[in-house]
């Protein structure tokens, strides 16, 4: 892989059954890039995903992160090596506080065992400060600052989107995948969210996004990749996909002569 690649898809196919719902799909994704996914509903988007971050296995194919096969590695030993993600469906632990949601993501990156956890020694005072600290500096970032003690549950919508990328992000990784984080927002929230991703980008955090929301799509993507049916349809920026013929048909139909 060239030096400046963070995750090479190479053939990846998944079926269910007699159905493929994704077909040799490959693709590069740069570091510091953000490469958006779409395609209609059933497109394989969210399949491919769930392959990446082990909630899923592929088929065939293989996955590479960082010179390494991740294809069959379990969900937290992704998450370890440094790819995060939130998903379609929020999925915040609704009966814990917003500053808990967040600190819970750092789980993966302690050191204090459960022994230091019952004796409460200075390690494990000193690490849980620590998290503490880093997890205020995240709601912070996203734009909670104001609601660290709010249960996940009492969050307005799109200040629980929010919170899911704070978590997401509180596993310190180098690849954050978003699946629609844009969903059901309004304008002034999808705004928010688009300068939230270029912000992650700024820290240094690669972005590969899944997304109906084409003000967020041709707003932050530096590339987009077009699904359909489980297949690769077209590759490139931004403007190339909006007049690529397969895309149009795609999501438009053909104009039967």
């Amino acid at each position: 892989m060239p030096d400046n690649v963070l995750l090479e898809s190479k053939s990846v196919s998944k079926s269910f059954g007699g159905l493929a719902a994704l077909q040799d799909l490959s693709f590069t994704l740069r570091q510091g890039e953000i490469l958006s996914i779409i395609g209609p509903n059933g497109a394989g988007k969210t399949t491919f995903f769930n392959c990446l971050t082990g909630l899923g296995r592929a088929t065939s194919g293989d996955i590479i992160f960082q010179t390494r096969s991740i294809t069959r590695l379990p969900a937290h030993r992704i998450t370890r090596l440094g790819i995060a993600r939130t998903f379609q469906n929020i999925r915040l632990f609704a009966k814990m506080t917003a500053l808990e949601n967040v600190m819970v993501g750092m789980h993966i990156r302690t050191s204090c065992g459960v022994f230091s956890a019952l004796v409460r020694n200075l390690a494990m005072v000193s690490e849980e400060k620590g998290i503490t600290e880093q997890a205020l500096e995240l709601l912070r970032f996203v734009g909670l600052a104001d609601k660290p003690n709010i249960w996940a549950r009492n969050l307005a919508y799109g200040d629980q989107r929010r919170l899911e990328i704070a978590r997401a992000l509180a596993t310190q990784p180098q690849l954050l995948c978003l699946d629609e984080p844009g969903a059901g927002m309004n304008p002034a929230e999808t705004n928010e969210l688009m300068n939230l991703i270029r912000k992650i980008r700024d820290r240094g955090i690669t972005v590969l996004l899944i997304e109906h929301h084409m003000k967020v799509v041709m707003g932050i993507s530096d590339r987009v990749i077009v699904l359909d049916h489980g297949v690769k349809i077209s590759e490139g920026c931004c403007k190339e996909v909006q007049c690529d013929p397969m895309v149009i048909e795609a999501y438009l139909g053909k104009e039967e002569r």
